[in-house]
């Protein structure tokens, strides 16, 4: 009983007490969104840079732009962005009026059709663009587009080229000249044109302040509003400008490890964790810290652990950076899409708030966003290069008393902790918690609530000081975008009847005063259970030695126990059946020490989950690691050479039997 009593109080929260923030928030006027009014988030998409490089083509961000349609718009990603390479050779090609022209081989249709294409498919189109004019142009003397006014009227060539990491020849613009801001407003009017809905300003330094500004204002004049992403390594000393010219600005060099055969490094991401806390104090709707691109999807390719791969979207989620996924699209693996699709750890990236750092060790860190209901999402990181303990103490964090704790990542309820958290972490691992005080329980139905009677359910919530009404709004989604019931009221309590049963509902309460709206907070509870529970998730087999194989999986809204299953398939496929070998499973993992390794065998698993309902139907099934091509080869010789043994065995002794039938001459 007690046990249901903990898991009502806090199960999921979804811990959404603050992780999907939708809350109603005003930018400060001097804001990165003052002349766009965008990312009130974190952005979330795709980029080509990672993973495409120089051979960007419009095959490949169509193929792109399919995937994450597909897989990832539903989980809140929306942008697909082509980064460099796109232009023919600027030192001799331009466009009539001096500007970048497109690629025809790599874009036969051009890109307002590319953009059309993402459009359609409900996503957002993002561009690249570096700063100066092109030596082209200045070459040609192009005219700039409705002026009087040519190339060489405004290039300065007394000043240093301006930064890029392709052709050379961007030369420095004489913004005082008649025409500067013209041709700007020609190229924004261009990409408008194209239906860009993002752009990549890339090569900033500080003395190009000035060439952003007239970028900022070029892409006003065009009513379309397009996200400004500035890159890279920018200055921290000179924050105001970034902040009030862009959305986002990178903080530091490039993610990717150039020079080796993967996309990323350990080295290259641990740089981050300094970075996340420098820059914290300035991320806000409207400009967020952009760590750059997420590259955990691909495999061994990717060049980092699994443990690596996760503590890398924990720190980019608990920092609030832009969310861009960098991986080839066409080679995803199970592994790193359950971790770009896992709504939990995208709820703490768009919470609106950029965590903090509370500790760091020689080899640990640890970083919390404090929420607008007085619950914190948690990351607590290994940075070392063992085994460690880590810890979170309530009191440094300001909580008197206990606290209810939900692991984000596995999406399970831990129950109440009086004192702090403890997690033990291998090497460069993670853990992403969700913890809320105690004290701070005031709603009713309880966030995480299960079995509510959906027939006549009272909401009540805490009182808040000046507010003139409150707005309710119940939702079946946790974006709380398909809202249900939508309600002002005078008083801090609602009557709903016939909600549905087996379902999931969010409820997000605002305060109301003098028109404008303070969220107090984003809560969920699951109507009376009807059904069995959905087949669990996220299922994983790693041996753990010669002798056993560890079994993890995600929980099953609902369940109350589960079943591991499990078949031999020897080096041939040849397998046995499936047969239990665990039940009444109440943990979501189990090991296997009966699952001795054999050369030439492998051990597949899946899980069922249970409750009074009835059974689950099956996981998807996973594997303990395959023999390698050299063990499969090694087998079949062995096995060559059993069998040649046998016939010589068997000629062997057919040639003595033989032998020994010949009659013997006898000498008299």
């Amino acid at each position: 009983m007690l046990k249901k009593v903990i898991s009502t109080i806090v199960s999921s929260s979804i811990l959404l007490t603050g992780i999907f923030t939708v809350s109603i928030i005003t930018p400060q006027e001097a804001s990165a969104s003052s002349y766009n009014e965008l990312a009130d988030r974190p952005f979330m998409g795709w980029s080509s840079w990672s993973s495409i490089r120089k051979k960007p083509t419009e095959e490949k961000i169509k193929a792109a732009a399919d995937v994450m349609a597909s897989k990832f718009k539903s989980h809140g990603y929306e942008y697909v962005n082509l980064d460099d390479y796109y232009m023919l050779d600027w030192r001799t090609t331009v466009d009539e009026y001096g500007r970048w022209a497109v690629d025809p081989k790599k874009f036969p249709n051009g890109m307002k059709a590319l953009g059309d294409y993402i459009h359609n498919k409900g996503l957002k189109f993002g561009h690249y663009v570096t700063l100066g004019i092109p030596k082209a142009a200045v070459d040609q003397n192009t005219p700039i587009e409705g002026t009087p006014y040519h190339a060489k009227d405004i290039v300065d060539l007394s000043k240093d080229e301006k930064k890029n990491f392709n052709f050379d020849k961007m030369y420095a613009i004489d913004y005082s000249k008649p025409g500067a801001q013209e041709y700007i407003d020609s190229w924004a009017r261009l990409f408008a044109s194209y239906g860009i809905d993002y752009l990549k300003i890339d090569g900033v330094r500080n003395q190009d302040i000035a060439d952003v500004e007239v970028w900022a204002k070029a892409l006003k004049k065009t009513g379309r509003p397009i996200h400004v992403e500035l890159s890279n390594n920018l200055d921290i000393n000179h924050f105001d400008s970034w902040k009030n010219l862009s959305n986002g600005w990178r903080t530091d060099h490039d993610v990717e490890a150039y020079g080796t055969p993967y996309l990323v490094s350990w080295k290259k991401i641990s740089r981050r964790f300094d970075d996340a806390a420098e820059w914290q104090q300035h991320a806000q709707p409207g400009g967020w810290n952009d760590f750059d691109s997420l590259n955990v999807a691909n495999g061994s390719k990717d060049g980092i652990t699994n443990d690596e791969k996760r503590s890398y979207v924990s720190l980019w989620a608990i920092a609030a950076s832009q969310f861009v996924i960098g991986n080839d699209l066409l080679k995803l693996d199970d592994y790193g899409v359950n971790l770009l699709t896992n709504d939990e750890i995208i709820g703490v990236n768009q919470s609106g708030v950029a965590g903090k750092r509370l500790y760091k060790e020689t080899d640990s860190q640890v970083f919390y966003q404090s929420l607008p209901d007085g619950s914190y999402n948690l990351a607590l990181f290994n940075t070392g290069s063992s085994t460690k303990n880590v810890s979170v103490k309530w009191k440094d964090l300001g909580i008197k008393g206990s606290a209810f704790v939900r692991d984000l990542w596995s999406h399970q309820d831990l129950g109440g902790m009086e004192e702090g958290f403890t997690a033990n972490l291998p090497t460069h691992a993670s853990r992403m918690i969700h913890v809320v005080p105690a004290s701070s329980l005031t709603v009713s139905p309880k966030s995480g609530a299960i079995e509510v009677n959906p027939a006549n359910l009272t909401f009540k919530w805490g009182t808040h000081s000046g507010a003139e009404s409150y707005h309710l709004q119940i939702a079946t989604d946790s974006s709380m975008k398909n809202i249900i019931f939508d309600q002002i009221v005078s008083i801090p309590t609602v009557n709903v009847e016939e909600l549905g049963e087996d379902t999931r509902y969010y409820w997000r309460v605002s305060s109301v005063s003098g028109g404008k709206e303070t969220q107090v907070g984003i809560y969920s509870f699951h109507t009376e259970l009807t059904t069995t529970p959905a087949k669990p998730s996220g299922m994983m087999a790693n041996r753990s030695n010669t002798d056993s194989v560890s079994l993890t999986w995600n929980p099953s809204f609902g369940a109350t126990s589960y079943t591991v299953y499990r078949k031999k398939v020897n080096g041939f496929g040849v397998s046995s059946d499936y047969k239990p070998i665990a039940e009444n499973l109440t943990a979501t993992n189990f090991l296997d020490k009966s699952a001795k390794r054999y050369t030439g065998n492998t051990y597949s698993y899946f899980v069922t989950a249970h409750n009074t309902i009835g059974e689950s139907t099956n996981s998807f099934e996973t594997t303990t690691e395959k023999q390698s091509p050299a063990q499969v080869a090694a087998l079949i010789v062995f096995l060559f050479l059993l069998i040649i043994s046998k016939f010589y065995t068997i000629a062997r002794d057919r040639f003595k039997v033989s032998k020994s039938s010949i009659p013997q001459r006898t000498v008299a």
